[in-house]
């Protein structure tokens, strides 16, 4: 019997201190009605991007956004629209004229209680493959510097 609990108690272990502590997650619905989980992801980087379609800079960054998901297999975009009073119709509009290429969401309480809110628009927060907020970036990004900041990332890991 006390070998039975040490053995279960020794698996329960290895599996508590094998999981992220720092993973984070939210759940969100695209604007096609898909759920989502940001858990679903897990493997992979993911670039969670707050916009809004009167932003130039946001705007100007969308290709490389969509670029950047279409020609990654290990990472994703999620785009996150910071335009409660725009209406369903015209966000679909401005997404299928600026060809959005990743999911987009609305903002919602959850990914603001998981993320915080952005201090300025655009905000992209990197998030690594096991789930932790790798850097938060207020400002354009483009895929060169989401490269640098993924290898930064990584190499201070791999110390």
């Amino acid at each position: 019997m006390l070998k039975r609990f040490f053995i279960n108690a020794l698996f329960l272990s290895i599996i508590f201190f094998s999981l992220p502590v720092n993973a984070v997650n939210f759940n969100f619905t695209d604007l096609e009605g898909k759920q989502h989980s940001l858990s679903d992801y897990r493997g992979k980087w993911v670039l969670v991007n707050f916009w809004a379609t009167w932003c130039p800079p946001c705007r100007h960054e969308i290709p490389d956004l969509s670029d950047y998901h279409l020609e990654h297999d290990d990472a994703v975009v999620i785009g996150v629209n910071y335009e409660p009073g725009l209406k369903d119709e015209k966000l679909k509009k401005f997404i299928e004229v600026y060809l959005v290429s990743y999911p987009v969401t609305r903002v919602n309480q959850e990914i603001i209680d998981v993320l915080g809110e952005p201090r300025g628009l655009p905000t992209s927060i990197l998030i690594s493959p096991d789930g932790d907020i790798a850097k938060r970036i207020t400002g354009m990004v483009d895929e060169r510097r989401i490269n640098k900041i993924i290898t930064k990332y990584t190499q201070s890991k791999s110390k």
